[in-house]
């Protein structure tokens, strides 16, 4: 009998083993073949966006020829395409790739004229507030300096099943993580089904929020022309260090403005919060919703 105990011990024992082994491999398959087919998605974006460059550019140079027509499920203007066109688009591609070269000169400016101004009124050191004003900003929702995404509430696109929500890839392809990234590319957003989702976020550091940057993708940037997608109404909530009480930072919404895709929101608040809770509530009309970045500002003491 104990012989046949043990036996049978070890051949559930190899079984275990053999579906942990299985397990794992499995895993590494999805979990590798997800990011192998964002990198795709990703490269085929840039090939579309370089070659809706390229075409304007052809028309642009054939003159009067035609007209091109655009529209966004009826909801754009119409009309002529030139090479002031292109120039436009272009402009704007490098306004999105410089916007954070263009904050930091803006900050340098400010310590330059601070420091112009001291020296002329002869005194030894700027005041507080001109030297709040000039310190560089820091973004403590930058999943670069720490901060990450501990809690997601909401639908992903293409749906689910109990595979991949037990191996944790229901947002494989459009992951929350991508909201508190720096990168700003078509398609690298936090996707999800319908208008309402709800994002917890651990910052970097326990600060007083004073500023939250909510930042949309411009539509010259998007293959389809088309920024429905962009989030409309969101509240944002500090939650304290049990998560059990709440404090309303603000409700906002974004106007989807074409000449103003980051949009800064003021929070009046004097108490810490680690986590902040973002509840997102309608978009502008589109199936989906797209979140591409989220900035969070404030001090540390």
């Amino acid at each position: 009998m104990d012989g046949c105990r043990r036996a049978r011990k070890r051949i559930f024992l190899t079984y275990l083993l053999s579906f942990v082994l299985l397990s794992s491999f499995f895993y590494y398959l999805m979990a590798y073949n997800s990011r192998n087919n964002l990198g795709i998605m990703r490269l085929r974006e840039d090939v579309d966006d370089i070659s809706h460059i390229l075409r304007q550019q052809q028309v642009g140079c054939k003159g009067a020829q035609g007209s091109c027509k655009v529209s966004c499920a009826g909801g754009d203007p119409k009309g002529s395409c030139d090479h002031r066109d292109v120039s436009a688009y272009v402009d704007t591609l490098l306004k999105r790739k410089m916007g954070h070269l263009m904050d930091d000169v803006y900050n340098l400016k400010k310590q330059v004229m601070s420091a112009d101004c001291s020296s002329k009124s002869g005194q030894a050191a700027p005041k507080p507030e001109a030297a709040s004003l000039a310190r560089p900003r820091i973004n403590y929702a930058s999943e670069d300096l720490g901060a990450r995404i501990i809690n997601v509430k909401a639908q992903p696109i293409g749906g689910t099943n109990f595979i991949k929500w037990l191996l944790g890839l229901d947002f494989s392809a459009n992951p929350p993580v991508n909201m508190i990234r720096a990168a700003l590319s078509p398609g690298a957003c936090f996707g999800f089904n319908g208008s309402q989702a709800t994002v917890t976020l651990q910052l970097a550091k326990t600060i007083v929020v004073e500023v939250i940057s909510l930042t949309h993708v411009a539509r010259e940037m998007t293959p389809s022309l088309c920024v429905r997608s962009a989030p409309k109404n969101f509240d944002v909530y500090g939650l304290r260090n049990d998560n059990s009480k709440k404090e309303l930072l603000g409700q906002w919404s974004y106007d989807n403005a074409a000449n103003r895709r980051t949009q800064s929101y003021s929070v009046r608040s004097e108490f810490f919060f680690r986590n902040l809770a973002f509840l997102f509530n309608s978009n502008h009309g589109a199936n989906s919703t797209c979140i591409y970045r989220v900035e969070v500002y404030g001090r540390l003491h």
